[in-house]
């Protein structure tokens, strides 16, 4: 049985079977009609691998003369012109008629691609995926695929049918989407959990509708971004912990012993090198849910517990880079001749 390309998980919870009569001898005449609990999806299952599809598909492809969609490439084009942000070029993956890319090709550079071109290598800023991954077997193995033609922080726009809203298809004929070639139905909940297993970010996900014989027709318009390493993330680690590398911590132990001012985070990342070259008397800190709590050993107390033991010529480091001036004003206001370091003076 086909698994729930979403988690992965082999389901046996098939709500019906409908049995059709086709054309073709290519693909199986019975479908299994799946749902995936887990991530609200349903789809298909006729026993059919990709390779069956892509037969299918070769032979029997008529969306090159579509035409009963009136404005479905229209709206799909004022939602991507509105949308796309520093997109130079596109791949219309999945072209059909041809519609599509000929109502952006004024804005940008437009490449198709259908099913019995050559494999396209190149990547593209944005690559467009309008009704064809309801159509697709191995999801899975298709969005690794077309991945490799979206260039890093580049967007995916997927445009499929709603089943969140089939029940409003009243007008059009019965079980019109039950059938040899949709074999995957989309909720948004479903289509989001699919992008980001594959490493795509939501920038926009929502319904929409087009007219088929005066009817509407619902669909899914998701734009998605192509995630990377966040460099930027990396980048902070390595300068913070070059800034910590810079710091010379000993130089305190030209100091026979000290006070540390300021539990924070930054003193946790940097209190074992402190330990390493000098004596610390106390902790000071104005957290009081601190007082009184100890770290390596070393109790935290507050302002006005040190100013009952404060001895003239105490070395007070502060160890609050955000909170340092402020500390500082405190400890001059209330007590004369107290050596102050600041830890980047290290």
């Amino acid at each position: 049985m086909r698994p729930c390309f979403c988690c992965d998980n082999v389901i046996s919870n098939i709500i019906d079977t409908i049995k059709i009569t086709k054309v073709d001898t290519i693909l199986n005449d019975e479908l299994n009609i799946i749902y995936c609990n887990n991530c609200n999806l349903f789809f298909s299952d006729s026993n059919n691998t990709q390779n069956d599809y892509n037969k299918y598909y070769t032979t029997f492809n008529n969306y090159k003369n579509e035409k009963y969609c009136l404005d479905k490439d229209e709206r799909c084009s004022i939602f991507l012109k509105s949308n796309l942000k520093n997109v130079n070029t596109i791949l219309d993956y999945g072209s059909g008629n041809g519609v599509l890319s000929q109502l952006l090709e004024n804005e940008f550079k437009v490449d198709i691609y259908d099913i019995g071109m050559d494999i396209n290598t190149n990547v593209y800023d944005c690559l467009i995926l309008s009704h064809v991954l309801e159509h697709i077997y191995d999801v899975n193995e298709f969005i690794i695929n077309i991945s490799k033609n979206i260039t890093n922080n580049g967007y995916l726009y997927i445009e499929v049918p709603n089943s969140e809203f089939y029940h409003k298809m009243v007008d059009l004929c019965p079980l019109q989407e039950i059938n040899i070639e949709h074999i995957n139905f989309f909720s948004k909940f479903a289509l989001n959990k699919l992008l980001i297993k594959h490493n795509f970010s939501a920038v926009c996900l929502y319904d929409d509708y087009f007219i088929i014989n005066q009817c509407e027709y619902p669909v899914i318009r998701a734009l998605f971004k192509k995630n990377v390493t966040n460099n930027s993330f990396i980048r902070y680690i390595e300068s913070g912990k070059s800034i910590i590398d810079s710091y010379n911590f000993q130089k305190l132990k030209q100091f026979e012993k000290i006070y540390i001012y300021g539990c924070g985070q930054f003193l946790f990342k940097i209190f074992n090198r402190i330990l390493e070259q000098v004596n610390v008397i106390n902790i000071i800190d104005d957290n009081t849910s601190y007082t009184y709590n100890y770290i390596e050993k070393i109790k935290i107390i507050n302002f006005e517990t040190y100013l009952l033991n404060a001895q003239p010529y105490d070395t007070i480091l502060i160890a609050s880079l955000i909170h340092y001036n402020a500390i500082q004003t405190k400890i001059t206001t209330m007590t004369k001749n107290i050596n102050i370091i600041n830890i980047t003076e290290l």
